[in-house]
């Protein structure tokens, strides 16, 4: 039987009230075009003609971004989509969401910095790679900011709200290897990439605009490599040739939710089967084994895990985390 994800199952208004709940906390400009698309049948009429996946509404709210179009809800907005249909159904179907957040390293750096050092960094889904570089970047902690191994004078700074004690700090984290794997890598020296990446952050969040934007920077200066393959069957890739005594970590972050779930299940037990630290941040019902282990958070969050156990839950783009007791 094909496995099939909520994008492809749900009804399309459905789909846009949901998201118009996700966006709310941070993005009222998304959330009130959504709820107006999901209460305009013309529209999601359309929209519904998109094959499987390509009916996630980010994907088609980042088409709009990308062409420059109205993000107000109305007859103007109709009429655009009317007229640039052609131009904004080649882009679903050519692109990809691959948020590349790099604000989520402010909630995954204490805990790579907490195993034995150094470590091999092995990400599944990186996109152009912005959450392989870690030791790049500054991180305000509760009561201090601590510099990345390999940070510059002007690194950016990763702001994000402790509530508990992080299981390590960021300085003490040291990279052997950085690799990633990608069906479709992105390169943060690509002008075309790279304004994709940024008509994915949602309208009204200036904060992780300017976060993308000097960590395209970062990156474009020195990239991590990027693998083109998926997991699980390209995992070995990933995992080849590693340097002696670093620690291997397979990290993935929201990127289990865009499969189905039996091949999100499929990738946690090919991982598990490696050998490696398995460091997963997702949506609190996307890993399977997680879900119920952590307790009520009102709103938008994630779980963060290592090798299957809970430690905290966060916001998806790294704004807060709340350490469970250890």
């Amino acid at each position: 039987m094909k496995a099939v994800h909520a994008y492809e199952a749900m009804p399309i208004d459905e789909l846009y009230r949901w998201f118009a709940g996700e966006a709310e906390p941070t993005s009222p400009v998304w959330s009130k075009l959504c709820r107006w698309i999901a209460g305009t049948p013309v529209l999601t009429a359309r929209l519904d003609v998109l094959p499987g996946r390509k009916r996630q509404p980010n994907l088609f709210l980042a088409a709009v971004r990308y062409l420059d179009g109205p993000t107000d809800p109305g007859p103007e907005f109709l009429d655009w989509v009317d007229g640039n249909w052609s131009a904004i159904e080649a882009t679903i179907l050519a692109r990809r969401t691959q948020t590349n957040e790099p604000g989520r390293l402010a909630v995954l750096a204490p805990v790579l910095a907490s195993l034995p050092q150094p470590v091999a960094l092995l990400e599944i889904g990186s996109s152009a790679g912005l959450c392989l570089l870690p030791d790049r970047f500054r991180y305000r902690l509760p009561a201090t900011i601590a510099d990345g191994a390999a940070a510059g004078p002007d690194a950016p700074v990763l702001d994000c709200r402790h509530d508990g004690d992080p299981p390590a700090s960021p300085a003490d984290l040291r990279i052997a290897l950085r690799r990633g794997l990608d069906q479709h890598p992105l390169s943060a020296a690509d002008p075309d990439d790279a304004r994709w990446l940024r008509v994915l952050v949602w309208p009204g969040e200036r904060d992780r605009e300017e976060r993308l934007a000097a960590a395209l920077t970062v990156a474009a200066a020195d990239p991590p490599t990027i693998l083109t393959g998926s997991a699980p069957d390209d995992l070995p890739l990933l995992l080849a040739d590693l340097p002696a005594g670093a620690t291997p970590v397979v990290m993935h972050s929201a990127t289990l939710a865009y499969l189905a779930r039996p091949e999100r299940d499929a990738v946690v037990a090919a991982v598990r089967a490696s050998g490696a630290h398995w460091l997963s941040f997702e949506g609190p019902t996307v890993v399977t084994s997680l879900r119920g282990r952590t307790p009520p958070v009102d709103g938008p969050h994630f779980v963060l895990a290592l090798d299957g156990e809970p430690l905290a839950v966060a916001s998806p783009h790294g704004r807060w985390v709340r350490w469970l007791p250890r």
